[in-house]
């Protein structure tokens, strides 16, 4: 690990049904920034496109940032309910395009596993989430679009850099207000966990 654990948390853009994403929206908040970097950990924040272009640099860009956990958030306009997602899938819908207009081949990685399993502690973020009185599920399908192609890939870094974790968690279609509290709860849990990894390792 860094001598700062450095988390990186990432919202997404709006896209084809939704003019509007409330996960770029509350990453954008500079907040939480001063939380973690009270408690030792450094929080990087991202609003992320949506555009199937993304996967060609996100190696890349996890190899420049070196976090040693990432946290994307996402929409699913149609869920009820916050979900902690568990597992990615190696494809995509070859029909549905993203915000550039453009369609993304039906396997995201010809070489990789059918699934790949978030590393994250998905309980812990259940409990944090429930704390604040929102209703939180655990997923096993991170659909099918950009959110699922994110965290299969963020997932392929971690299996190539030990130690790291990476995880997703979807939210309704909401307001960035009414959803903030998720937020905010889901990276604390995440700064305390990185807090605690690295006083072990000191």
């Amino acid at each position: 690990m860094t001598a700062r654990p450095r988390l990186l948390a990432t919202g997404f853009g709006a896209f084809p049904g939704a003019p509007e994403n409330p996960t770029g929206m509350f990453v954008n908040e500079d907040r939480m920034v001063k939380v973690a970097r009270l408690k030792g950990v450094d929080l990087i924040t991202q609003v992320l496109p949506v555009e199937y272009a993304l996967l060609d640099v996100w190696q890349e860009a996890l190899d420049i940032v070196r976090p040693d956990a990432i946290l994307h958030f996402g929409l699913a306009a149609r869920a009820e309910t916050i979900r902690v997602e568990t597992t990615a899938h190696n494809n995509a819908a070859p029909y549905r395009r993203d915000a550039a207009d453009d369609l993304p081949l039906r396997i995201l990685d010809a070489e990789g596993p059918s699934i790949r399993r978030v590393n994250l502690p998905v309980d812990e973020l259940m409990q944090a989430i429930a704390a604040t009185g929102l209703f939180v599920r655990r997923s096993v399908d991170a659909g099918d679009y950009l959110c699922n192609a994110i965290l299969y890939a963020s997932l392929q870094w971690c299996a190539e850099n030990r130690g790291t974790m990476a995880g997703f968690i979807h939210v309704p279609m909401d307001s960035a207000e009414r959803l903030r509290p998720a937020y905010e709860a889901a990276v604390a849990a995440m700064i305390t966990r990185l807090s605690r990894n690295a006083a072990s390792y000191g």
